[in-house]
């Protein structure tokens, strides 16, 4: 794994640091366990298409008391990450963090996150003399004020995917409107490391306006069930090739 950049490494902590300030902070409620499943057109992450045909989505995750919290998410696909005669796959997300109130509007979380696909492996180059594993890691940070979000995620490993390094900034704000509608936006962009580079991954372009969404929910009722749209208007990736707009339809399920 190579070294993570000095701008890299600043940003991290700087982020993690933030609440810091706060010598009286308070867990974020009773420990609980709490999971959702959804259907949705496609899946689409960061601006580029994981699934271009019906989705299906699932996760559970549960919050300690004191803060502490781990969970699953996954996803079905419609590639094989190390196999392009397959047309199908999935994701299977695992992750351990930790997440405190500071006061009744500000509130952060950090977390490790294992991405694996399953049957996967390793992707080669096409000359079969490198080669990249399809399991990554990365740690992730958000801050929230209210209705918004600030996250940033950072990759801690060289994969199929992405180098060591490499920076995923985001934000979103979610405003409650009229007859249990919320009206959600965000917006993302990537600082790729290119220090990583090889016949697997190659980097072109240093940062990326990634993907940009306008969102509207409706709840159904105390049913837990929700209608959900988005449009997403797709950016770069880090060859400087264009991602397509994109609109998500799904219907969403959480208990």
């Amino acid at each position: 794994m190579h070294d993570l950049s000095a701008k890299t490494i600043a940003l991290l902590l700087t982020f993690v640091s933030l609440p810091t300030f706060a010598d009286e902070v308070h867990p974020l409620g009773a420990g609980e366990l709490t999971g959702s499943a959804s259907i949705v057109n496609k899946y689409i992450y960061r601006g580029g298409v994981e699934n271009d045909d019906v989705a299906l989505q699932a996760g559970l995750e549960y919050a300690h008391p004191r803060g502490f919290l781990a969970g699953y998410w996954g996803s079905t696909l419609d590639y094989d990450a190390t196999d392009d005669s397959h047309h199908s796959g999935f994701e299977h997300d695992f992750y351990l963090g930790y997440g405190r109130k500071i006061n009744a509007d500000w509130s952060y979380e950090t977390k490790i996150t294992s991405y694996v696909y399953q049957n996967g492996g390793s992707v080669y180059s096409e000359d079969r003399t490198e080669k990249r594993r399809t399991t990554g890691f990365d740690v992730s940070n958000s801050l929230n004020y209210k209705n918004l979000n600030l996250g940033l995620a950072v990759l801690l490993a060289d994969v199929s995917y992405g180098n060591a390094g490499d920076v995923y900034l985001s934000a979103g704000y979610d405003y409650a409107l009229p007859q249990d509608f919320t009206l959600k936006t965000a917006i993302g962009a990537s600082i790729y490391n290119d220090h990583g580079d090889n016949a697997v991954v190659q980097t072109v372009k240093k940062s990326t306006f990634s993907e940009a969404r306008l969102g509207l929910t409706k709840a159904l009722g105390n049913t837990g069930v929700e209608l959900a749209f988005d449009y997403v208007w797709g950016g770069k990736n880090r060859m400087g090739e264009s991602f397509e707009d994109q609109t998500v339809i799904g219907l969403n399920y959480s208990f």
